[in-house]
């Protein structure tokens, strides 16, 4: 009988130890996955923001070309009118052309007609060499024209070809994020449940918020501020005007949120809620693409799931400069914002400081 214990207990053994080796191996792969989509989102949110980059210079260059055009009217309309100014003054210079200036000084003439006519000469010629160097000054001015406007055509082509390949790239990346999400989503139900994962991310957050408040930055005095942040309570805008989907501290599996959740269009610009220092800004898991911004000794500010991070660690930010644009990363399925305020690395509810 106790033989045959020893047997089972054994296999029990034998299936712990299979069981704890898959669960390694699959660790591992999920590891791997992760830091694959970390380096997709990564470089996802440079190629969007480089295509938006190039999106804006085509539209400057575009506008450049259509004021060129209507300069190049404006000198062709100037040049026309001048062709029929010529023309008169050719008329009048074969008129008077049949009485020469020599021919008038030998002629035995009125001394006072002569002298008219001789003055009338140099008027003539004068206003003649006038409009000769303007038509030339404008002919120059068109052919500078008409260069420039070749140039910027082909910096619009360039930059049209530039863009239409990154765009290539922007979904190629979001596919490959696409799949590699579903391979992740698919070997995670291998895996413990999302409550365990859920609340790993969350200990780590926590850990790192922890770390980064001990962590030495600038002297926080430095901050030139009006009011402290605890005077800013229900003063302060939302990071994103969008649809909060969820709620501070409401149920999240079996869990709750420590932020809120704002639904958005991918690319929204999140924007800083009050003056600080960017104390962390990269991916993080779980949470994607993070910025924290540091407001004073005790409180800071969170933004998850961005598409793209326009300020790096150690920057200074005031109310309402840019942070990130809102995006799915940390392997979402759609575009929103994830936003927590801390008070000494404890969550509060943000509803309650911003209009």
């Amino acid at each position: 009988m106790a033989a045959e214990q020893d047997k089972q207990l054994l296999k029990v053994q034998e299936k712990i130890k299979n069981v704890s080796s898959k669960l390694s191996t699959l660790k591992k792969q999920e590891d791997k996955a992760q830091n694959k989509l970390k380096h997709i989102e990564q470089q996802y949110g440079k190629i969007s923001q480089k295509v938006r980059r190039l999106g804006s210079q085509l539209r400057e260059k575009k506008q450049r070309i259509r004021e060129i055009q209507q300069d190049i009217k404006v000198q062709q309309k100037w040049l026309a009118g001048q062709e029929k100014k010529i023309a008169g003054q050719v008329k009048a210079a074969y008129i008077l052309g049949k009485q020469e200036p020599l021919k008038l000084l030998l002629s035995q003439e009125d001394i006072g007609k002569v002298s008219r006519m001789m003055r009338y000469y140099h008027y003539f010629n004068k206003d003649r060499i006038n409009q000769v160097q303007q038509i030339n000054n404008s002919l120059q001015l068109l052919k500078g024209l008409e260069k420039e406007k070749q140039q910027e055509v082909l910096q619009v082509s360039s930059l049209a070809n530039e863009q239409k390949q990154k765009q290539k790239t922007l979904v190629q990346t979001k596919y490959e994020r696409k799949q590699l999400i579903k391979k992740i989503k698919k070997d995670s139900k291998t895996q413990k449940n999302n409550l365990s994962k859920l609340k790993r991310n969350a200990k780590k957050l926590k850990g790192l918020v922890s770390s980064l408040r001990l962590e030495k930055q600038r002297p926080v005095g430095e901050i030139k501020s009006s009011l402290p942040f605890r005077h800013l309570k229900a003063k302060m805008s939302w990071p994103i005007k969008g649809r909060i989907i969820k709620a501070f501290a409401s149920r999240r599996v079996d869990s709750q949120w420590n932020g809120v959740l704002m639904s958005a269009k991918e690319g929204t610009k999140v924007k800083a809620i009050a003056e600080g220092q960017v104390i962390f800004a990269d991916w993080f898991k779980g949470y994607g693409l993070l910025i924290i911004v540091k407001h004073d000794k005790d409180y800071m500010s969170l933004y998850a799931y961005n598409q793209s991070l326009y300020q790096a660690k150690g920057d200074w930010v005031s109310a309402g400069d840019v942070l990130a644009t809102v995006g799915k990363s940390g392997g979402r399925d759609k575009p929103a914002l994830y936003f927590e305020i801390r008070k000494k690395n404890k969550p509060i509810n943000p509803a309650k400081w911003c209009r």
